[in-house]
């Protein structure tokens, strides 16, 4: 994303001389005037008292008080629409940028950001409809179409999302970011089961420096077409950011008005996950200069870090944070992911630990541990890992069917069975748990059970491989004597 200041244009009525009388001129000028009064608007959302961040509140106050000194100019109104965006007021600045279109109209800032804003709350359908009358006012902005269309498809409309994708090629020509757009156009042509042009697009896609979404939108479609995926499983990518973005100034624009910890923290996250590390390393210097005592910020210094290839450096920032505050957890946490990504593993498995004795419910850890257990072949502690943590978490499937492979593989195939059996009943559908469900009830001696998990999965994804391997493990064992 772009995040330089778009420039802020003033609208000027000109009113034209004509031979008519005095009193007919004075009347002409007030009507004017009262088509743009303050009443037909309103008065300035005033949020700025909703916050109690002193240098957040004293920015907004300063932005509605320009409104009410400029009471006609959808420049200032504006303005305020940003700040609330920026730092989190959705309702006001949506209610802002809607007085902003009234003063001016033309101005496809408004619209469009409104649009964004009403996006975010979810209300899709009337983001959809308010970008329609952004492309109106300007049909050479490919943002608007890009955000229609992939709205467009996550509401389902395919035929409308491709319709969009293809209007912005027509309406702008030579398109120099090209990769969302073809992105969206393989998707929903994939959708509407034009397989062949979702191949067609994604081939023009670059073959190396992908972003997680591109990847897996190439993954599906190549599953469509019958080849063989990039990945084996959606597990290689679980970790990853999934999000698809594009440079957009007038949406830049509005993460200039960020002001005070909260919103500043919150714009250098963005920045670092928008791949902007140094520029959020230079905001969060800053930051914690004015705010030495908030740990949060050491954290995200750490991230920047770690974003642009400097984990030693990292590393030492959190030890550093660890010293002055002892008795935080996600420093110990942030510490063991950085050790294990740098091979250390026992100062790893360490700051696990110590994360775990600060906060015993931070199911992260135990996962974490757990995950670094098994890498390193120590199933046994592992498994001890996760039951010990089954109190502190949300039963979820994906935690049940590890402790029932590990179960399985100590021979255990009473508790496999119990362990996978509840991650059957809280993901029917999981194919792995299925077959691995399968086969330890097969070890149990209970067939007939095995043959009805096995069917079930083969029913889900007569493809899968994981389910032919359990299908072959059943029938070299002697439970079946062909393929079921």
């Amino acid at each position: 994303m772009n995040y330089g200041v778009a420039h802020l244009r003033f609208k000027k009525d000109v009113i034209h001389r004509s031979f008519v009388g005095l009193c007919l001129l004075t009347l002409l000028v007030t009507l004017v005037g009262c088509g743009q009064s303050t009443s037909d608007v309103g008065d300035p959302v005033n949020a700025s008292l909703e916050t109690p961040d002193p240098e957040l509140r004293q920015f907004l106050a300063s932005l509605v008080s320009d409104v009410i000194e400029n009471p006609k100019s959808a420049m200032y109104r504006g303005r305020l629409a940003m700040g609330y965006d920026a730092n989190t007021f959705t309702d006001a600045a949506i209610s802002t940028y809607q007085q902003a279109r009234q003063l001016d109209p033309a101005d496809v800032r408004w619209p469009y950001l409104e649009s964004l804003a009403q996006s975010s709350q979810g209300r899709i359908e009337h983001a959809v409809q308010l970008m329609d009358e952004a492309i109106q006012l300007d049909a050479t902005y490919l943002p608007t179409y890009l955000a229609k269309g992939f709205w467009l498809l996550d509401l389902g409309k395919y035929a409308e999302a491709c319709e969009t994708f293809e209007h912005a090629e027509a309406a702008i020509g030579r398109i120099d970011e090209r990769v969302p757009l073809v992105l969206g156009m393989a998707q929903c042509k994939l959708e509407l089961g034009d397989i062949d042009a979702a191949v067609q697009n994604i081939d023009a896609l670059p073959e190396e420096g992908l972003s997680t979404y591109a990847e897996l939108v190439l993954d599906r479609v190549k599953r469509a077409e019958g080849n063989t995926p990039i990945f084996e499983s959606s597990d290689k990518v679980s970790n990853k950011p999934v999000r698809i973005s594009w440079s957009d100034p007038i949406a830049g624009a509005v993460v200039e008005f960020t002001r005070g910890l909260s919103g500043e923290s919150i714009l250098a996250q963005n920045l670092i996950n928008g791949g902007r590390a140094q520029d959020a390393l230079s905001l969060l210097e800053s930051l914690q200069e004015r705010h030495p005592g908030e740990p949060h910020l050491i954290e995200l210094h750490s991230a920047a870090l770690t974003r642009l290839g400097r984990p030693h450096e990292a590393i030492d920032v959190l030890q550093e944070g660890l010293s002055a505050f002892p008795d935080e957890h996600l420093l110990p946490f942030n510490l063991g992911l950085l050790f294990e990504s740098v091979g250390q593993l026992a100062d790893a498995l360490e700051h696990y630990n110590q994360t775990i004795e600060r906060k015993n419910d931070f199911v992260p850890a135990y996962d974490a541990k757990a995950n670094l257990l098994v890498a390193q072949g120590k199933a046994g502690l592992a498994r001890q890992t996760l039951e010990a943590s089954l109190t502190h978490r949300v039963a979820d499937a994906n935690t049940y069917y590890v402790l029932g492979v590990i179960t399985g593989g100590e021979g255990d195939w009473s508790q496999s069975v119990s362990y996978l059996s509840k991650a059957n009943s809280l993901d029917p559908d999981n194919v792995d748990v299925l077959a691995s469900l399968a086969l330890s009830l097969s070890e149990m001696h209970r067939y007939e059970d095995a043959l009805v998990a096995i069917n079930r999965a083969k029913a889900i994804d007569p493809n899968n491989a994981k389910v032919e391997r359990a299908v072959t493990t059943l029938i070299a064992s002697g439970v079946f004597r062909s393929n079921p």
